[in-house]
């Protein structure tokens, strides 16, 4: 019980590491497929997705960043610990998800990193205390 919130930071670093690799490879992939004579990266959508996903991803690094920095100092709380592991992971998720769509079809093969990380990523929401454990954790300390 003492590792907890190491744990979950671990995890929670895990996660945006994951997500802000699938966005790499995503903003890779759109560059360079082409769909209706042009890059996938011309079209206002594809960039839309790529803006928000590289501002959830930038916020939520810098979250991380400072949750870090307090277990550095031995003042992290469960709290902060548990919002963290909730956030990145559910993140993780949700980029791979919208980049598996932006990969089309090729997004869901095996072959295909995204694939992958959609599938393997998944158990990331799960271990260390499921999201709904955190958000329990999170609501309790503010409603006492």
């Amino acid at each position: 019980m003492t590792n907890l919130a190491q744990e979950r930071m671990a995890i929670a670093v895990a996660g945006i590491a994951a997500a802000e690799h699938l966005l790499e490879i995503t903003t890779t992939y759109v560059k360079e497929r082409e769909a209706f004579g042009r890059p996938l990266s011309r079209l206002q959508h594809i960039r839309f997705e790529i803006a928000e996903m590289a501002t959830e991803c930038a916020v939520t690094r810098a979250f991380l960043d400072r949750c870090i920095e307090e277990h550095a100092n031995g003042a992290l709380d469960a709290v902060d610990a548990s919002m963290a592991k909730w956030w990145a992971t559910e993140l993780q998720k949700k980029v791979a998800d919208r980049c598996l769509q932006l990969h089309g079809g090729y997004g869901y093969m095996t072959e295909f990193p995204v694939a992958r990380a959609y599938t393997d990523g998944r158990i990331q929401t799960i271990y260390g205390g499921t999201t709904e454990i955190m958000k329990e954790i999170i609501g309790r300390s503010l409603l006492g």
